[in-house]
Parts: C-alpha cells; sequence; structure tokens
C-alpha cells in the first residue's frame, strides 16, 4: 500500500481547537442566561394553541310551526358568523322569530341593504334589545319558492336570506322548544332558552342543539341516582334534536341540567 491509499487526516491546531470550544462554552452561557433571565414571563405566557375546531353540523330540517333565527353572539364585529342559519328554509305558513342572542341592538329587515327602496316592506322586526326575541313575523301572500334578503338596520353588512319550502305534513305541528345555545359549553354563557319554560301537560316539547358540541336535558339540579328518571334527551350531537312528553308529568317545577355540562341548569313548568 503507497502512501496515495491512506486515509486524508485532518488536523487542527491547539489554538484552534481551543477558541471552538470557547464559542461552543459562549453560546450555550447566553443561551442559559436568556432562559434564565426570562423563565418566569415564559411560563406565565405559553404561546398561543389554535383549536381547529370542525364546522357545527347543519341544522335539523324544518318543521310546521315556528321558525326561530338566532341572531349570533359577536356578530356586530365585521365579517362574524350574523344570523344562524345564514340561509335558513321557513316552512310554508310558519312564523318567523328573530332571537337576538347578542348584547347589542339589532334588526332583520328585509332587503339587500339601506339603499334598497323596497327596504322593510316584507317584514321587519324593529330594534332588538340584547337578549329579546321578535314578535312572531308572518310573511303574508308567499309561495313555496319564494326567497327574501335582509338585513340589520344598525350593522347593514350583516345579511342573511330566507327561502320559503314546502311545510311538512307528515308529523305534528311542532309545539314548545327548549334551544341549547350557541357557545352554552362555557360555563357562565347562556345555555337553555327560553329558561323557564312554561308548558300545559301534554304538551311534547322539542329540544334543539344548537351548539355544535355534545348536550343533553335531564330532569334533575344535578347529576345523581334520580337524575333522568322523569325525562332525558340523552346524548345530543351538535344540530340534533329530540322530543319530551309531558304526559307522564304532574303539573310542577322541574329542574334540568346537561349531564355533560353540569354547570348547565333551567327549569320546566308545567301547569
Amino acid at each position: 500500500m503507497d502512501s496515495h491509499d491512506k486515509e486524508p487526516i485532518i488536523l487542527t491546531s491547539p489554538g484552534r481547537m481551543t477558541r471552538g470550544i470557547i464559542i461552543v462554552g459562549i453560546t450555550l452561557a447566553i443561551g442559559a442566561a436568556i432562559t434564565v433571565t426570562f423563565f418566569d414571563e415564559m411560563f406565565a405566557n405559553p404561546p398561543p394553541v389554535v383549536l381547529n375546531r370542525p364546522p357545527p353540523p347543519p341544522p335539523p330540517p324544518p318543521q310546521a310551526g315556528t321558525t326561530t333565527i338566532a341572531i349570533l353572539a359577536g356578530s356586530s364585529v365585521q365579517g362574524a358568523p350574523d344570523y344562524g342559519p345564514d340561509a335558513a328554509e321557513v316552512p310554508l305558513g310558519n312564523k318567523i322569530v328573530w332571537d337576538n342572542q347578542d348584547n347589542i341592538l339589532h334588526t332583520a329587515t328585509s332587503g339587500t341593504g339601506p339603499s334598497d327602496p323596497d327596504s322593510g316592506n316584507a317584514f321587519n322586526t324593529e330594534f332588538l334589545d340584547g337578549g329579546a326575541e321578535s314578535d312572531p313575523i308572518e310573511l303574508a301572500g308567499v309561495n313555496v319558492g319564494d326567497s327574501f334578503n335582509y338585513y340589520c338596520i344598525v350593522h347593514p353588512y350583516m345579511t342573511g336570506r330566507l327561502t320559503v319550502v314546502e311545510a311538512e305534513t307528515s308529523g305534528p305541528a311542532a309545539g314548545p322548544t327548549i334551544n341549547i345555545l350557541v357557545g352554552s359549553v362555557t360555563q357562565g354563557a347562556p345555555d337553555y332558552d327560553p329558561d323557564p319554560l312554561t308548558v300545559t301537560k301534554g304538551d311534547r316539547i322539542t329540544v334543539v342543539n344548537q351548539d355544535n358540541t355534545l348536550h343533553t336535558v335531564t330532569d334533575g339540579a344535578e347529576p345523581g341516582a334520580d337524575a333522568g328518571k322523569l325525562f332525558d334527551t340523552g346524548f345530543l350531537n351538535g344540530g340534533q334534536s329530540a322530543t319530551i312528553d309531558t304526559a307522564n308529568l304532574d303539573p310542577a317545577e322541574y329542574d334540568f341540567f346537561c349531564l355533560v355540562h353540569p354547570y348547565m341548569n333551567g327549569k320546566l313548568i308545567v301547569e
């Protein structure tokens, strides 16, 4: 084997090696100093976490009776979701109620905007305070397939659309309704609407989960052995609905709550 077949040997001087070790040591020292100096702040203010939530499921199919359209919390912020559902289907003959779930004044006024010469001709809720519901509005002289644009007079960038559809004839007319509100999973937020709900013995109550999270309506004040013995919707995914039959309930007041989120509670009054 001659000298050309030998593996090359990379040599460095002691001075260069020392300088390299010093640079690495300085770098580690600076990093440690920064970490120690700002440790409390870094611990108290962790980087933000973004939750990727799936979009809410579509609302349940329309039923004859009254159609409720929500004016969503936070809808006064331009670009935020405003009316729910944004493209509502209203069975022919139904009355419409707009429920202002925001804490700011809103309207639902027919038309494409303030400059529309026909603005408010078909319907107008007038000004609704936060938490208020409109009087039931009946669309006169409409046919299946008719559509109406509408907007908020206070915030004209809030827009929605409703379409008249064929009324369901296969099931009973809708009776009283308990809505599980969007965002009710947050403790302290509005949860059941209306609360309390007053019904007549024998009424069938429709429970609609407008949230995108699992909920229940279960009789009782809290989880326990007796919870759900009188009525219980079972677990409702977002957009699902269930029925509570009051035929076997005596006239009285009944507390109810959510098995998944026990801090959500409401009251049912049977007369």
